[in-house]
């Protein structure tokens, strides 16, 4: 119950780094080999990501724990998000390396327009 409640608040404070468009101190919890990678976790890509968050849906306005996965070597957390400038409902994953807690994946699910 512990450990749930400290990797809830971790997985808060990352997606409050994300919302605030804070990407250097949101790189500092991201793996090693995501950063090398330069795949989905890139300065240009997030700032990307997070402009057209801001422009579909708005700004979070609640954000609720829904459960974590524990995987042999992850741990997967969903989360589910109301925005300010829609209704619907959005799903936020993020994906930790177990034995680091460094971010593996994240990525936040709305119906695009």
């Amino acid at each position: 119950m512990e450990e749930t409640n400290k990797l809830k608040n971790h997985v808060e404070k990352i997606i409050d780094l994300h919302e605030k468009k804070d990407f250097k101190k949101l790189s500092a919890h991201i793996s090693e080999t995501e950063i090398k990678a330069e795949t989905w976790f890139t300065e240009k890509r997030f700032y990307e990501v997070c402009e057209a968050i801001e422009k579909e849906i708005g700004n979070i306005t609640s954000l609720n724990y829904i459960l974590t996965l524990n995987r042999k070597s992850t741990e997967l957390t969903l989360w589910k998000a109301t925005y300010s400038k829609t209704d619907d409902e959005v799903l936020w994953n993020v994906i930790f390396e177990k034995n680091t807690h460094k971010i593996k994946l994240m990525h936040i699910n709305w119906e695009q327009i």
